[in-house]
């Protein structure tokens, strides 16, 4: 009954003349014959008036209902119960809804915490084994000299003398279609030579220094530079370069004396695009070839001009 006396906006001790009052106020309001009528709420304020007067006669009036009042009342009691069995059933679509969200959210945190873990533990155990080898090495250091024996897809091969014997090993690279660099950066070939510290009586243990080269290695790489200069400054209309072969050479030493390999890299890779490397590129280039020290170098190779 609480339902009934909500919807004529009385309290459930309300009195007969109250709930009479009250009926006829909504039923004018909202009678359907009305600009600011509402068929449905009207039917709803005239179920109400019935079943509160019902159940206030019955208070005073002890009688039997007759057939039609009963299957009135008991037609009222199903829409009733079908109302709040409905309303009972979104109440518990929502709980499942709002738990199943709160399920996945917490599966989706749990994978997110997961795929930051794995990569925390990845770089701890990457960073934990390079660790690992120069300690090994520091107990007993060993420098020597490494040869590019080989060179596959984004591998390099290489072997050092160790005593008597030639021990071989392998190092992965990145590299851009057939070409595979170094991680100082420039291109790799057979023959190229660079610094290797192991341990002694353990060349398991070892490094490989890219960035130390030997003599013959740097003349490839500053011929390198060298022609990556001449190309960068051929006009597109003639096809004729403004740099000499003389002044691309003093160009190279220059840089190479200034800013040591990674100028050279520079160099090379002035029309590399940037997906392909990101720290020196097509983008970076302009920026060091216009920088105030390679100002300076470049005045000094063009004899002031």
């Amino acid at each position: 009954m609480e339902k009934y006396y909500r919807i004529l906006g009385l309290k459930a001790d309300a009195s007969a003349e109250q709930v009479k009052k009250a009926y006829r106020k909504l039923a004018l309001r909202y009678h359907p014959d009305l600009k600011s009528g509402n068929e449905e709420h009207f039917k709803r304020i005239v179920e109400a008036y019935e079943m509160i007067n019902s159940h206030l006669n019955s208070k005073t009036v002890r009688r039997e209902m007759s057939t039609e009042e009963l299957a009135r009342f008991y037609e009222l009691l199903k829409k009733a119960a079908e109302e709040k069995a409905r309303e009972k059933a979104f109440e518990n679509a929502a709980k499942v809804r709002a738990r199943k969200k709160a399920e996945q959210e917490k599966s989706y945190r749990n994978a997110i915490y997961s795929f930051f873990g794995l990569i925390a533990f990845i770089f701890v155990a990457y960073n934990s084994y390079f660790w690992f080898i120069d300690w090994q090495i520091s107990r007993a250091p060993h420098e020597e000299i490494a040869t590019v024996t080989g060179i596959g897809r984004n591998r390099v091969e290489y072997s050092f003398s160790v005593a008597d014997s030639l021990f071989e090993s392998r190092k992965y690279v990145r590299g851009s279609g057939l070409r595979m660099f170094s991680e100082a950066g420039m291109p790799l070939k057979i023959g190229d030579q660079f610094r290797v510290v192991y341990k002694d009586g353990s060349p398991d243990y070892h490094k490989l220094d890219t960035y130390t080269i030997s003599s013959e290695t740097l003349k490839r790489y500053l011929a390198l530079a060298k022609q990556a200069l001449i190309q960068e400054s051929i006009n597109s209309s003639d096809g004729t370069s403004s740099i000499k072969e003389s002044e691309a050479h003093c160009l190279a030493l220059l840089i190479y004396s200034k800013f040591g390999l990674e100028g050279l890299v520079d160099c090379y890779h002035f029309d590399t695009h940037p997906l392909e490397r990101f720290s020196n590129n097509t983008w970076t280039w302009p920026s060091f070839w216009n920088g105030e020290e390679m100002q300076k170098i470049r005045e000094a190779c063009s004899g002031g001009k």
